[in-house]
């Protein structure tokens, strides 16, 4: 095979826009992605990939050796979000009302798919130095989809985990896979607030719901400006608040809900105790009561020093060093961290921002959109990074002896020719 692994994905290009466009004219919701993982187990079985179903819908797949003493999971996310679109231009705008891609995930599936049909393509499996385990999540958007992933990689030797998150804020192509502290731990609350009813005239024979969820949002909202370091990044977000039927009855009950973020372990925990505090003595302040729920959305997502530089030297091989760039750290949350408190690894940031073609709206915006021409590249460096990952484990146990003392990033590495 003399083309080189951009070349080939190149040639995959139209097939990766057109499951791109499908998927974003039919999106799912969390939880209910069973279009999604049937076209992925549709495409799998075509290319004669062995796969498993995990938890409902979620999808991993084996490329390689099942005996390989080394493996790599990358990892796609699925879901869509609870969001009306509004590209009305778009041939391949949503068909499902309220529904919407709007943060790139069919853009994910299309590449890793991509990547599957590149190591076929190029009959990598025979040849491979380790094994590539094509992990499919559910949920990612409601913090779900991880555990059952995980449950299912840990019968295997894998000893890196990777992704590709496509981003609007970044130029077209360009890349960030730069080390450390990426995006932020995310818990979700959900806070109901129960009062008593009563008729509007009278408003001293009930407890209104509606003012103690209004102090309830002025009060925690000054959890982060008084109680944390300002040195710490950290936000908390009310997003919903629910209450009442008519103008002239007092409201009963309340439902507010949103998220805590942080990048600091102690005040992820300080301020989980912080909230339900101040919830609780505000709901006794206006004689109500209070109930409420934290759960947890995602770790705190760090890129592993020594993957982040093979993803840099993979990514210059496969397209020139000038297209890496240095992103700053984000207060978003994606629960790809969780792969990342069990493997080393990290989740790269292709630019996806092209105003010519629309592309400029943030994630999560009714307008949002990606520029398409990118979606090569990404499928390009999930399959460089593995292999390149492969031939380091592989040099370094030939030159220790031990596949257990494989350091990630030994200096010196001769790296593999990504390009013919």
């Amino acid at each position: 095979m003399n083309e080189s692994i951009v070349e080939v994905s190149r040639g995959f290009q139209d097939y990766m826009v057109g499951l791109r466009r499908g998927m974003h004219a039919r999106p799912e919701l969390s939880f209910q992605e069973q279009g999604t993982s049937q076209l992925v187990q549709a495409e799998l079985t075509a290319l004669g990939v062995e796969f498993k179903v995990v938890g409902d819908y979620g999808v991993v797949a084996t490329i390689g050796r099942a005996d390989a003493q080394h493996m790599v999971a990358l990892r796609a996310d699925m879901d869509a979000l609870p969001i009306d679109e509004k590209n009305p231009h778009l041939d391949y705008c949503s068909q499902n009302s309220g529904v919407m891609h709007a943060c790139g995930h069919d853009g994910h599936v299309a590449m890793l798919l991509g990547a599957a049909r590149i190591f076929k393509q190029m009959q990598m499996e025979s040849a491979l130095q380790g094994t590539v385990k094509l992990c499919f999540q559910q949920a990612e958007e409601r913090g779900g989809g991880t555990a059952e992933i995980l449950e299912e990689l840990k019968r295997f030797p894998v000893k890196s985990a990777f992704a590709i998150h496509l981003w609007s804020e970044i130029e077209s192509g360009k890349i960030s896979v730069q080390a450390g502290p990426r995006m932020a731990a995310c818990d979700i609350f959900d806070i109901k607030i129960n009062g008593v009813g009563c008729h509007g005239a009278n408003p001293h024979r009930g407890v209104d719901a509606i003012v103690v969820a209004s102090t309830v949002v002025i009060n925690a909202s000054q959890l982060i400006a008084r109680e944390i370091d300002p040195a710490h990044a950290a936000a908390l977000t009310f997003g919903k608040l629910h209450s009442g039927d008519a103008g002239n009855v007092i409201a009963d009950s309340a439902v507010l809900a949103g998220t805590l973020r942080t990048t600091h372990p102690a005040d992820q925990h300080y301020l989980q105790a912080a909230l339900r505090r101040i919830v609780q003595s505000t709901a006794d302040t206006f004689r109500a009561t209070a109930e409420v729920s934290i759960r947890r959305g995602g770790s705190m997502l760090a890129n592993e020093a020594g993957c982040s530089r093979i993803a840099e030297q993979t990514a210059a091989e496969l397209f020139g060093a000038d297209q890496l760039i240095n992103f700053p750290s984000l207060m978003v949350s994606e629960n790809f961290g969780d792969f990342l408190d069990v493997y080393p690894g990290l989740m790269a940031l292709v630019g996806v921002r092209n105003e010519a073609v629309g592309a400029c709206f943030p994630h999560h915006h009714p307008q949002f959109n990606i520029d398409e021409s990118v979606l090569y590249r990404g499928a390009a460096l999930h399959v460089g990074y593995a292999l390149n990952c492969f031939k380091m484990w592989g040099d370094a146990q030939q030159r220790k002896g031990s596949v257990n003392a494989v350091p990630l990033a030994p200096a010196g590495i001769e790296w593999l020719p990504l390009h013919a």
